[in-house]
C-alpha cells in the first residue's frame, strides 16, 4: 500500500486516471497524505452501486444489520421501509447533487452555446453521446462515489461543494476538458439550486412509497366492504348503542374518509413540488451579472420539470422555494394519518367488543402470561405512529416555510429528518393493514350484541315511522319505553299492540317485523350456550349467520348497503389516482 503522498498521488494517476489538475484541485481542498491515503482505498472498492451492495448481503446479514439500525423503529420494521434507503439516506443525496450538478452543466453549455459573446467559455453544446457519458456519472452512482464525495467534505466542510469536486473530476476522468468543466460545474448557482431540486425529487418518491401504502390500505378496505356489505352489527355513537349498520359500512366509510382527506393528491392535475433555480436570495444575481442579455428562464425550467419532476417556481422565492406543495403533501399525510388512527382505534374497540375474532397461527402468543389473550398489538401500534409522525409533520413545515429572513441552514437539517415523519406513516398504515387481515367477523358475538341492544335501537326507524303516518307525541311515547337500562322485547311488543289502535293493524305489523328482526326468534343464542355437540354447535351458528344477513334487516340499514358499494367502487378509483404517485 503507497504511503506517501507522491507515491499515492501516481497511483491515482497510474491507476484511476486522476490528472495533475485533479490532483491539483484536492490539494487546493486541502488534501494531505491522510486524505489521499483513504481516496486511494475508497477509489480501490469495487465498482457495485448501493442495491448490489444490498442484494450481496444475505438474509442473516441483513437480519443482524437491522438490529444494529441506528434507529429502532425504522431498524425493526425495516421491511416495511426498504424503499427508503434509495430516498431518503445520505448516499441518495449525494446522488442527487452529482445529478443536478451534470445537468445543470449540459444545460448551461446548450444555453450559453447560442451567445457567439461568451465563445470562450462555451464554444458549442455537448455532444449526445458526451452527455450520455457525463450521465453515466449519476446514472452508475457506486458506493466508491458516496465515500469519495465524504472524504472531500472532511475537507471543504461543506456537502455540495464536495459533490461539485468529484463530479469535476470524474468528468475528467471520462475523458473532458477538466478547465471547462471546473469553469462551468456551478456556475452561478447556490447550495439551495441544487437542494431544492435534490430534496424535491428525493421528497416526490417519499410520497410515492407512502402514496402505495395508502393504495393498499385502500384495497384492503374495499375488500373488507364488499366482503362485509350485508353483515349486520350494531352500531355506536357516544359510546352507546345506536342503530344498525353493516360491518361493511363501517370499512367502507374508513375508505371514503382516507379518499377526503387525501383529495389534494386525487385531483386531475397530479401534485407536482416545488422546485426553483434562483440563486442566493431568490433575484439570480449571479447570472444576470455575469450573462446580462441571457434569458435563462427556459432552461431552469426544463432542468427543474423535465429532468427532477417538479413544478417550476419563478416567483416568490428567497434562498429556497416557498416549499407550499410540499407542506399541502405533508398535510395530507397528517390529514389521512389521523383516518389511520380512527381505523385501528375502532379495529381495537371492535376486537375489545369481540365482534371481530383475530385468527392466530400456532406458536404465535397474546400474552407472556395470560393464554387467553389475543391482542390487537398492530392496531395499537399503529395509533401510536400516526399520531408521532402527525406531531412530527407540523415543526418540518414550520422550518421549511417560516425561514428567517431570505433563508437560514434550519431547513437543511429539516429536509434531513422530513423522511422520518413519512416513514412512520408508512410503517403505521402497513401495521394497520396487517391488524385488519387478522380480524374476521364472529356471528356470534354480533348476534348476540343486536339481540341484547336490537329492542331499544329499533325505538328510532319506529317512532320515524310512526310520525310518519300521523301519531301524535309518537317520540316522546316509545321513549317512555327505550330509556332505561334493560329493555326487553316484551316491552316493545306491549307497546306496539297498544298503538295498534291509533296507528293500525297494518302498522302494528309492520313494526312488529322490525322487531322481530332483531329477536332470537329461534332461541339459537341460547341453544348454542347449551350445545356441546360440534355438528349442532356448526349448524347453530349457521342459522345465526342467516339471520345476521337476513332480509327482515335491510330496512332497518338505510343506505347502508347500497352505499357501501358505491364507497367501495370509489376506492378503487382513488388507487388508479394514487398510483401516478408511485410509477
Amino acid at each position: 500500500m503507497p504511503s506517501t503522498v507522491q507515491e499515492l498521488t501516481r497511483m491515482l494517476h497510474e491507476e484511476h486516471d486522476f490528472s495533475d489538475g485533479s490532483i491539483a484541485l484536492l490539494e487546493d481542498k486541502g488534501f494531505g497524505q491522510r486524505e489521499f491515503q483513504r481516496l486511494y482505498e475508497a477509489v480501490s472498492l469495487p465498482d457495485e452501486t448501493f442495491a448490489e451492495r444490498r442484494q450481496k448481503a444475505s438474509w442473516l446479514e441483513k437480519l443482524i444489520g437491522a438490529g444494529d439500525s441506528e434507529e429502532i423503529t425504522t431498524g425493526r420494521y425495516n421491511r416495511y421501509v426498504d424503499g427508503f434507503k434509495d430516498v431518503s439516506s445520505e448516499q441518495a443525496l449525494v446522488r442527487g447533487r452529482m445529478k443536478f450538478a451534470v445537468e445543470y452543466v449540459i444545460a448551461l453549455a446548450e444555453l450559453l452555446s447560442r451567445y457567439p459573446e461568451y465563445g470562450q467559455l462555451v464554444g458549442k453544446p455537448f455532444s449526445e453521446d458526451d452527455k450520455e457519458k457525463l450521465r453515466s456519472i449519476y446514472r452508475s452512482f457506486r458506493t466508491k462515489d458516496f465515500a469519495v464525495a465524504r472524504i472531500i467534505e472532511d475537507k471543504t466542510n461543506h456537502d455540495v461543494v464536495a459533490a461539485n469536486t468529484w463530479v469535476t473530476i470524474r468528468a475528467q476522468q471520462l475523458g473532458f476538458d477538466e478547465d471547462l468543466m471546473r469553469a462551468i460545474t456551478h456556475l452561478a448557482r447556490t447550495s439551495s439550486d441544487v437542494n431544492t431540486n435534490v430534496t424535491g425529487e428525493l421528497y416526490t418518491r417519499a410520497i410515492g412509497l407512502w402514496a402505495s401504502s395508502v393504495s393498499n390500505l385502500l384495497s384492503e378496505l374495499e375488500k373488507r366492504a364488499r366482503a362485509y356489505a350485508e353483515i349486520t352489527c350494531v352500531a355506536e355513537t357516544h359510546g352507546q348503542d345506536a342503530q344498525l349498520t353493516s360491518l361493511g359500512h363501517i370499512y367502507a366509510n374508513l375508505s371514503e374518509q382516507v379518499r377526503l382527506q387525501a383529495e389534494p393528491l386525487l385531483r386531475p392535475e397530479k401534485l407536482r413540488l416545488d422546485g426553483k433555480i434562483a440563486g442566493a436570495i431568490g433575484t439570480d444575481v449571479d447570472m444576470k451579472a455575469a450573462f446580462p442579455n441571457v434569458d435563462p428562464t427556459t432552461t431552469y425550467k426544463d432542468v427543474v420539470e423535465n429532468l427532477f419532476g417538479l413544478r417550476y417556481v419563478e416567483l416568490g422565492n428567497d434562498q429556497d422555494c416557498s416549499n407550499a406543495a410540499l407542506a399541502q403533501a405533508l398535510d395530507t399525510m397528517v390529514n389521512v394519518g389521523m383516518v389511520v388512527k380512527k381505523a385501528a382505534t375502532d379495529t381495537w374497540i371492535y376486537a375489545s367488543r369481540e365482534i371481530l375474532s383475530k385468527a392466530t397461527k400456532k406458536g404465535e402468543s397474546g400474552s407472556s402470561v395470560m393464554p387467553q389473550k389475543t391482542n390487537p398489538f398492530l392496531a395499537e401500534g399503529a395509533e401510536a405512529l400516526a399520531s408521532i409522525s402527525s406531531g412530527m409533520i407540523n415543526p418540518i413545515k414550520e422550518m421549511l416555510v417560516a425561514y428567517r429572513e431570505q433563508g437560514d441552514l434550519r431547513r437543511s437539517i429539516t429536509t434531513r429528518e422530513g423522511f422520518h415523519p413519512i416513514m412512520l406513516s408508512v410503517i403505521a398504515i402497513e401495521r394497520l393493514i396487517g391488524e385488519l387481515r387478522n380480524y374476521e367477523p364472529n356471528v356470534i358475538a354480533l348476534e348476540d350484541e343486536v339481540y341484547r341492544a336490537g329492542p331499544r335501537i329499533i325505538s328510532s326507524a319506529m317512532q320515524t315511522f310512526l310520525r310518519g303516518r300521523g301519531m301524535p307525541n309518537a317520540y316522546d311515547r316509545i321513549k317512555d319505553v327505550v330509556m332505561k337500562p334493560y329493555v326487553s322485547p316484551q316491552d316493545v311488543e306491549s307497546f306496539i299492540d297498544g298503538a295498534k289502535a291509533m296507528a293500525g293493524e297494518e302498522t302494528a305489523i309492520k313494526l312488529k317485523g322490525m322487531l322481530y328482526s332483531v329477536m332470537d326468534t329461534e332461541g339459537c343464542m341460547e341453544r348454542l350456550r347449551n350445545a356441546t355437540d360440534p355438528i349442532e354447535q356448526e349448524e347453530l351458528v349457521g342459522s345465526l349467520s342467516a339471520a345476521n344477513g337476513g332480509e327482515t334487516r335491510r330496512e332497518l340499514l338505510g343506505t347502508a348497503v347500497a352505499n357501501t358499494y358505491r364507497m367501495a367502487d370509489r376506492a378503487k378509483e382513488t388507487r388508479e389516482l394514487l398510483a401516478r404517485y408511485a410509477a
